[in-house]
């Protein structure tokens, strides 16, 4: 006999739901449409149990024992595979490459599975990643069970196998922030779900996204462990969040790799195509996990930030993908270091929060670098600012700018080449930070525009300034002074010197300073 009316019915429209709960329910539709292509029919299923999918809307139904039917569907739904890593079904873990499988698989301990009450530990698995072609040696911990696949249990009757009419009991690692602060008030706090959204948050993990975030500022000698950003999408559609999700597995792990909030949200949604005459919005969470010390057994939640991104924020940041440094590998036979460009997480932090992708330079590169981990960056980065500005028109003034100014400090450095011994290269870098530092003395307007004035003088003839007055005489005018001092900046940052630099101190300016991650498997 075919059940006529649904077991479970889930629907995004639903007014009792928040987005951990829509989450989950997209993980489930994504988990049933992989389930289909494995069991095409129902009689290959657990109590025959059946499915109906909309945009929207997802429906279960199946005959007889709830707890059969239920049982089989989480068992077939979160796995372990012969290794001991996690295996979602929701994924095609088969279709993904190994590094991605163990990246998934540490990001879901780090996050969700966070307590040893919810996985039993194996033993440590030493395997080898390919990576660029090369054998890199990987050791991670394995799992023999985790709270996800035993879940049927918690939301069937024991004596009757039936699905609970009452509301379940759930914790941290199935809503996410969900912790019962004090034993002693846990029967007032507790935290309670209806059962059918009790079985849509087991499959938040399906469709969430994990990032590692490193912070420049840091010393890059000491090793630091690792700090997961999860993404948690808002889904308004469960096709085009599966399709989403389903695309990011094309990322490699060395994009995963971010120094800003902002980029992990934009990440998330970097691989969708925009259509110029389309509406196109998205949202999401992104949760920071890190452990407090290095004696902490587990990562603690320490922020929630919500991000927003509409049509020209999203093109924005893919011009940016694209222009700007990626990540890159560096491979040792034991380890992959993760070379992380921060001045593209700067700009998607710059992206999100509504304002111009260089807007607060001066105060991240000047202000708060005091190591100079970003300002060293610049230089290598110095084509994707040039193609970031032609691409704008709001932005294609500060390029007259930037080669009025350049002109200007080949002229300085002329005289720096003319006065410099045989056979050896004028003190370039020592010069560009005297510039950057004359610009840190300018506090308003007037002593700014003094103090370039001045300089745009010593440059002596400036072809670019002859050929543009006009315009560069209404630039300097009419831009605010602080807008001109981030461009004067990154015109310093970004100059090419005459020839190439021979000594240590010269090579040290342009050299590519990436922000370097040891990428190996960190010890619990």
């Amino acid at each position: 006999m075919v059940a006529t009316q649904p077991k479970i019915s889930l629907s995004l429209d639903a007014a009792d739901t928040t987005i951990m709960h829509r989450a989950g329910m997209a993980g489930l539709y994504m988990t049933l449409k992989q389930l289909e292509k494995q069991y095409p029919s129902s009689r290959q299923r657990g109590g025959h149990i059946s499915w109906f999918l909309t945009a929207d809307t997802i429906e279960l139904f199946w005959q007889g024992s709830d707890y059969v039917a239920l049982s089989w569907l989480i068992k077939e739904s979160f796995q372990l595979d012969d290794t001991g890593l996690i295996h979602l079904a929701g994924l095609d873990n088969n279709a993904i490459d190994l590094s991605q499988k163990i990246h998934i698989h540490e990001g879901m301990c780090a996050v969700f599975l966070r307590h040893n009450q919810f996985y039993q530990a194996g033993g440590l698995v030493n395997t080898e990643l390919e990576v660029e072609e090369k054998q890199v040696e990987y050791q991670y911990k394995s799992l023999t069970w985790y709270a996800h696949q035993t879940f049927a249990e918690k939301l069937c009757q024991t004596d009757t196998q039936q699905l609970r009419q009452d509301y379940v009991q759930i914790t941290s690692w199935l809503y996410l922030g969900g912790i019962v602060r004090h034993a002693k008030t846990q029967n007032t706090t507790k935290l309670e779900e209806k059962p059918e959204y009790a079985l849509a948050l087991l499959f938040v993990p399906v469709v969430c996204h994990y990032c590692l975030l490193h912070i420049p500022s840091e010393d890059l000698k000491e090793k630091k462990t690792h700090r997961y950003l999860v993404v948690i999408p808002e889904i308004k559609d469960f096709e085009d969040a599966s399709q989403r999700r389903w695309r990011l597995q094309q990322l490699e792990t060395k994009q995963l790799h971010v120094s800003s909030i902002g980029e992990a949200g934009l990440l998330y949604y970097s691989l969708d195509d925009t259509q110029p005459e389309g509406d196109y919005y998205q949202a999401c969470q992104v949760w920071l996990y890190e452990k407090m010390n290095k004696d902490s057994r587990q990562r603690t939640l320490m922020s929630i930030e919500e991000i927003e991104i509409d049509k020209n924020t999203l093109i924005t940041y893919q011009e940016v993908q694209k222009y700007f440094q990626p990540n890159y590998q560096k491979i040792k036979p034991k380890q992959i270091f993760i070379k992380v460009n921060p001045i593209r997480s700067l700009i998607a932090d710059n992206l999100v929060k509504g304002t111009y992708w260089w807007s607060n330079f001066w105060e991240k590169l000047v202000i708060e670098d005091s190591k100079e981990y970003l300002f060293n960056q610049l230089f290598s980065n110095r084509a994707g600012f040039i193609i970031m500005a032609e691409n704008s028109e709001e932005d294609k003034q500060y390029l007259i700018f930037i080669k009025v100014f350049q002109q200007a400090m080949k002229g300085n450095f002329a005289k720096m080449y003319a006065k410099a011994e045989a056979g050896k290269d004028p003190p370039i870098k020592k010069k560009v930070e005297r510039l950057r530092a004359e610009l840190n003395y300018c506090y308003d307007e007037l002593s700014f525009k003094e103090y370039l004035s001045d300089f745009l003088v010593r440059g002596g003839l400036n072809k670019y300034f002859n050929e543009n007055q006009e315009e560069i005489a209404l630039v300097i005018k009419k831009s605010p002074w602080q807008e001109l001092r981030i461009w004067a900046f990154l015109a310093i940052a970004s100059y090419k010197p005459k020839d190439k630099p021979t000594n240590k101190d010269d090579n040290s300016f342009s050299s590519n300073q990436q922000l370097e991650v040891n990428y190996e498997s960190e010890e619990e």
